[in-house]
């Protein structure tokens, strides 16, 4: 498959996964760091810290997919080789936020039935655009 094919293929990914992910996972994010700063003595010192560090994590993983899909888009495997970490890092972070997510819905679908899977809305499905990414940087494949 060349270049062209495989960026318009990321973009319909990128869109289908991307966007309602970016509307929950992004308004979850923003509202749990507003949380942890407005309302933190309704929470002990250890579940604000986690609320804190999973909103920080959604955010900086959005911004670090937005600005690497946009990189791969315009510039193809070669920008994402030349971009520079803090993308892949923001990605990383947004990998961790992602997995904690799956986490807890895993230990509450016993509990709480179905209502529990709509959380996978707030970030996991970037996961797949985001390991598309980083297959496109690190593969060792030369597309002309």
């Amino acid at each position: 498959m060349n270049d062209i094919a495989q960026r318009r293929t990321y973009a319909v990914v990128a869109l289908l996964l991307g966007l309602p992910t970016l509307a929950v996972g992004g308004t979850l994010s923003v509202l749990a760091v507003i949380v942890f700063f407005s309302r933190n003595s309704y929470m002990g010192t250890p579940e604000s810290l986690a609320l804190l560090a999973w909103g920080l994590s959604g955010i900086l993983g959005l911004l670090g997919w937005l600005w690497l899909s946009g990189v791969y888009l315009r510039h193809g495997r070669e920008g994402l080789r030349r971009s520079s970490p803090l993308g892949w890092i923001g990605i990383a972070c947004g990998v961790i936020g992602a997995l904690s997510v799956l986490v807890v819905v895993m230990r509450l679908l016993p509990q709480g039935g179905w209502e529990v899977l709509g959380y996978l809305t707030a970030g996991p499905p970037l996961l797949v655009p985001s390991a598309q990414l980083a297959w496109m940087r690190w593969s060792g494949q030369t597309q002309a």
